[in-house]
């Protein structure tokens, strides 16, 4: 337990560090990828999410998914699309390759489609590389450039608020 506290610790370190550096400049361009990060327990609606896809005119092939699950079975630990909190190394460093991967790769938007308060979610949206960051949690609003507060299963709101907000930033036209 001791160790469990110190190095949730030092993941809350390394999320600091990436918030102070975190400066949110719009590139001004088309967004090209996108990715949703989300709670396994409360999945976005895969209708919904085609409506995000069609207002931002991308297919699904420029969508990446990652879930994240509280404990993983052993056929879950197959799947690069989800994650849990034992693949959180110290520091902040993810165990897998797919999920060092997500971290790093450039994303247009990503939308952190969650309220828990997991660390593994919070750490995963501090140190991803987006552009611009969506989320939907009060809580996470220090890891997001942008929150539109809605509940679980209102992702009809959110929608309609993300491209609210999306032609104000002139991310959409």
């Amino acid at each position: 337990m001791f160790l469990n506290g110190l190095k949730a610790k030092s993941i809350h370190k390394q999320i600091d560090k990436q918030l102070r550096k975190r400066d949110y400049k719009p590139s001004g361009a088309k967004p090209v990828v996108v990715a949703l990060l989300q709670d396994s327990t409360k999945p976005f609606d895969p209708v919904s999410l085609k409506k995000i896809l069609k207002i931002l005119n991308l297919s699904e092939k420029n969508l990446v998914l990652l879930a994240y699950v509280k404990t993983m079975t052993k056929d879950q630990k197959e799947l690069p699309s989800l994650f849990s909190e034992k693949q959180l190394g110290w520091k902040g460093v993810f165990k897998t390759a797919a999920l060092e991967n997500f971290k790093k790769q450039r994303f247009d938007i990503l939308i952190s489609y969650y309220h828990s308060d997991a660390l593994a979610l919070r750490a995963m949206t501090a140190m991803s590389n987006a552009v611009l960051k969506i989320g939907v949690s009060p809580e996470m609003e220090s890891v997001n450039d942008l929150t539109i507060h809605v509940n679980d299963g209102q992702e009809s709101i959110f929608i309609k608020e993300f491209e609210k907000y999306l032609k104000i930033l002139k991310v959409i036209h």
